[in-house]
């Protein structure tokens, strides 16, 4: 079904757009006094015509857009080889930082979230505040990052949410 979506979508997109282009070269050619082969009780310069022409090529160009956006999300890895190229993906990152930060002493739980350029850790802790744990954590997640072979690095953030800080 992702497969046909992603194959349905670009093609319906460029035929909404092709549709609209062709309304509008209709109309234009129309405006220019060279006429075009149309039937005649269809006036091509009624302005509903116009506003459906516009409608279909900004439909077409928007499916465009969401078909290129829709696209799996990929973290590049160094690659090993020449030819050969690596990736892995956001929730994989994410998974291997939490990992490491959630084995830490004094974690309660860990949420982690992860994009090619940042990387978000939300810990939950009962023993320790924030001013002590999250120095620590921040330095088991940069560490489990810097572990993997990534040509840039993402950025790391920690909160540590804990009773202790609440007044």
């Amino acid at each position: 079904m992702r497969i046909l979506l992603r194959v349905l979508s670009p093609v319906l997109g460029v035929a909404l757009a092709a549709a609209g282009a062709l309304l509008a070269a209709v109309v234009v050619r129309h405006w220019s006094g060279r006429g075009w082969p149309v039937r005649a009780d269809w006036s091509s310069v009624d302005r509903p015509v116009l506003l459906v022409g516009a409608c279909l090529a900004v439909g077409g160009l928007f499916l465009l857009v969401v078909a290129s956006r829709a696209g799996a999300r990929q973290v590049p890895l160094d690659d090993p080889a020449d030819g050969v190229r690596v990736v892995t993906t956001p929730t994989s990152l994410a998974r291997v930082v939490g990992h490491r930060v959630r084995a830490e002493d004094g974690v309660l739980d860990a949420s982690v979230t992860a994009s090619r350029r940042r990387v978000r850790v939300r810990a939950t802790s009962r023993l320790h505040d924030e001013a002590t744990l999250r120095p620590r954590l921040l330095e088991v997640a940069e560490a489990a990052v810097a572990d993997l072979p990534m040509p840039v690095r993402p950025k790391v953030s920690v909160v540590v949410i804990s009773p202790k800080d609440r007044p």
